[in-house]
């Protein structure tokens, strides 16, 4: 069977550290680096971004996205992406999988087949970074398990990435029927959503925008994102809030107001849910990452 392993872009080798195995490798820059100029390129396999540094800039299909550190950004196979323009002193992981070792893997796992990602920002486990950081190492290890370990580190890996992206619950389904009427006005909320996430958004207001019933709205809403819109909303606050915790300047006390939540217990007992520790407590592993 032909692997549709995609090789590494040939005029970033030299400024790239590349860590390989059975269906996958990861490759990173060896320091900060700069695109100078818009490109982009397409490959059989998936690939997966998980930036190191905010990149602003990239470009997937002829979207631009606002790809977020401590993320993870799925690209498609065939997927057409890059930079959309100049781009200095970023750097980002990039895990590449054949594109039949990946869907082997989570229809094992899973029992999901034919599936597509949505481009957007998925936040990334602190179990994804750890294994990236051990697959690495076992990379520059000689031994005679070299290759299992490799095999089984890759494994996890992608495994661990599924889990944090349907996590979210921002996965779509390839032949999943959505009729293009519904899916315009799901956009149109989800929108809404993320532009007025700091304000109350009521079912009320969201179901206008729509221009269908509350029930409807939450009946078609939850079969095209897996959730209702308020845990929606929910989930883009605790996003953008885990991007203010990464600044370090900014209060606790702070961010649960700018990110639209009531009150300080309601934050932290949120956060907390959804993501196993207190505000503080990833505000303070952030900092011990950068």
């Amino acid at each position: 069977m032909e692997s549709s392993l995609p090789a590494p872009v040939k005029e970033f080798r030299s400024d790239t550290l590349i860590y390989e195995s059975v269906g996958m490798y990861i490759s990173l820059p060896k320091g900060d680096f700069t695109f100078f100029t818009r490109g982009s390129h397409r490959h059989r396999g998936y690939e997966f971004m998980l930036p190191i540094t905010d990149m602003p800039l990239v470009e997937i299909d002829g979207n631009i996205i606002y790809a977020r550190k401590y993320h993870v950004l799925p690209i498609n196979p065939m997927q057409e992406h890059g930079v959309s323009g100049r781009m200095e002193n970023v750097r980002f992981i990039s895990i590449l999988f054949d594109e039949s070792f990946f869907n082997n893997i989570i229809s094992d796992a899973f029992k999901q087949k034919n599936f597509l990602f949505c481009n957007e920002n998925y936040p990334a486990s602190m179990e994804l970074y750890s294994m990236i950081k051990m697959y690495i190492k076992e990379s520059t290890v000689e031994s005679p398990e070299k290759r299992i370990m490799l095999k089984n580190l890759g494994h996890t890996i992608a495994l661990l990435i599924f889990r944090d992206i349907i996590k979210d619950s921002r996965l779509f389904l390839s032949g999943k029927p959505y009729s293009p009427g519904s899916t315009v006005k799901i956009k149109k909320v989800v929108e809404y959503i993320k532009k007025n996430y700091q304000k109350e958004c009521t079912l009320d207001e969201l179901s206008e925008i729509a221009g269908i019933s509350r029930f409807y709205l939450i009946r078609i809403f939850k079969d095209h994102m897996g959730k209702t819109p308020y845990d929606y909303l929910l989930d883009i606050r605790l996003e953008n809030a885990k991007l203010l915790l990464t600044k370090g300047n900014i209060s606790v006390t702070d961010i649960c107001h700018e990110c639209g939540f009531n009150n300080m217990s309601h934050f932290i007992r949120t956060f907390k849910k959804k993501t196993g520790i207190t505000p503080s407590l990833y505000k303070k592993f952030t900092k011990l990452e950068q």
